[in-house]
Formats: C-alpha cells, sequence, structure tokens
C-alpha cells in the first residue's frame, strides 16, 4: 500500500507491504524490512537489522507523531486539495519562526530569553509528552524575538511557546 507523508515541508512517498510479521517499507531507493510489535495502543516496538527501536505514537487529525531516540518525527498525511509544498522543496521559514510543541504536554524548562540569538539546532526549551522529556529545537539561526511560556504552563500543538526572528 502506497502512503505520502509530508515530514518538515518535504512529501515522501512510502510503500508499505506486509509480509507475516514483517513489513518491507520502501521509500525513493532506499528498501528495509522492520518486525512491528505493539506493546500498547502508543508504543510500538519496532526490530530493523537486528536492532530494536521503542516508537512513542500519537495521532491528531491529519498528523501522526513518532518519537524514537530523542527525536520526534511529524507525518502529515495531505489532503488532495493541499498543494502548500512541493516534492522535495521547503516552504520556506514562516513556519520555522514560531515554535510550537510537537504534541501536548507540559513545558518543563525555557533554555533562551528574548533578545537571546540562536544557532540552528540548538535546544530552545524542554516539554514533557507521554512521560518523556523532548527537546524543542530551533531550525534556523535567528533571534529570540518573544517567549510565550513559562515552564510549568500547558501547552498544546497550536501555542507558541516561542517566536524568532531571522537574524538580520
Amino acid at each position: 500500500m502506497d502512503y505520502e507523508f509530508r515530514i518538515e515541508d518535504r512529501l515522501y512517498t512510502v510503500v508499505l507491504e506486509a509480509k507475516g510479521e514483517r513489513y518491507v517499507i520502501t521509500s525513493g531507493e532506499a528498501s528495509f524490512e522492520a518486525e512491528v510489535h505493539p506493546i500498547s495502543p502508543n508504543v510500538l516496538s519496532v526490530l530493523i537489522d537486528g536492532r530494536s527501536y521503542t516508537l512513542y505514537t500519537a495521532e491528531d487529525k491529519h498528523r501522526h507523531l513518532v518519537f524514537c531516540e530523542g527525536q520526534h518525527f511529524e507525518l502529515i498525511e495531505p489532503a488532495e486539495d493541499d498543494d502548500s509544498f512541493q516534492a522535495g522543496e521547503g516552504s520556506g521559514t514562516g513556519d520555522d519562526l514560531v515554535i510550537k510543541a510537537p504534541m501536548p504536554g507540559k513545558v518543563i524548562k525555557i533554555n533562551v530569553k528574548e533578545g537571546e540569538e540562536v544557532r540552528k539546532n540548538q535546544t530552545l526549551a524542554i516539554v514533557e509528552a507521554m512521560k518523556m522529556e523532548n527537546e524543542i529545537k530551533s531550525a534556523i539561526d535567528g533571534v529570540v524575538k518573544k517567549v510565550s511560556a513559562s515552564p510549568g504552563d500547558m501547552v498544546d500543538t497550536d501555542t507558541p511557546i516561542i517566536e524568532l526572528a531571522e537574524k538580520e
């Protein structure tokens, strides 16, 4: 079965083929087999090339949030009329300027202050969700324009935590 997902404004086509307890996953030229075992409704154990991974998942409308080994991925099933992105092309930095939680949770720590310069991949905040602490990182080199959340605040995926501005 073919699936299309958007990850960080890039469109990926993934072919998923069940073979007993295993799945053959193909994206572009890459292909691998995975053995998937549900642990609970939102937790999966995945075995790939003899290595075990624990995936924590959540769904929100057309979005699938996946957490694995400290990284998070947002998989979005594009609507048929969604032309906001092209395969292999980003949609600009507009979405990179407003930092939001990848899933509903509690702000544990804010690592930056308004006016502070930040670099790409710098940890800006830590949000606890599904009993896991998730580092929220900057997607750009920029300056903190506004900090909208404080430690202890509950946030959802639509709540801005930090707003950035591009470096001049």
